[in-house]
């Protein structure tokens, strides 16, 4: 199966996916920030990336880690996915989906809203991977 790196702060999202991933055979990776983004990157060697938006050193931190990793010739070609709750959490008098995604702004392949139920997320993992 796939080498997934997710990368939030919240451990218990982690814990949650991690349980639900490595049950169909995906082998996970976390990463509780977005420092050394680009080396630990390197290190695992992701199918996929799952990341959060917004971590305590910076409510913006995956948007910014998104457009890194998009700017880099060889990671950019690994597919990212944002799974974040920044919707219920910001406040903001918008929202985000995935008709935000563009290569300037969100440069990703997929945005799920936290809480996501499993059959939901693995349906858009298969997606990606395929």
């Amino acid at each position: 199966m796939a080498r997934i790196l997710i990368i939030d702060d919240d451990q218990d999202i982690t814990d949650n996916l991690t349980m639900i991933l490595e049950g169909i055979g995906h082998q996970i990776t976390v990463k509780a920030d977005t420092d050394h983004l680009l080396e630990d990157v390197r290190a695992v060697h992701p199918d996929l990336i799952i990341l959060d938006i917004m971590m305590p050193e910076d409510s913006q931190a995956g948007f910014k880690a998104a457009r890194l990793l998009n700017q880099d010739e060889a990671i950019g070609k690994i597919p990212v996915l944002i799974l974040s709750a920044v919707n219920q959490r910001s406040k903001l008098s918008f929202g985000f989906s995935e008709s935000d995604i563009s290569t300037d702004f969100m440069p990703v392949e997929a945005f799920i809203e936290k809480p996501v139920e499993p059959k939901i997320l693995i349906e858009k993992i298969n997606s990606l991977l395929s």
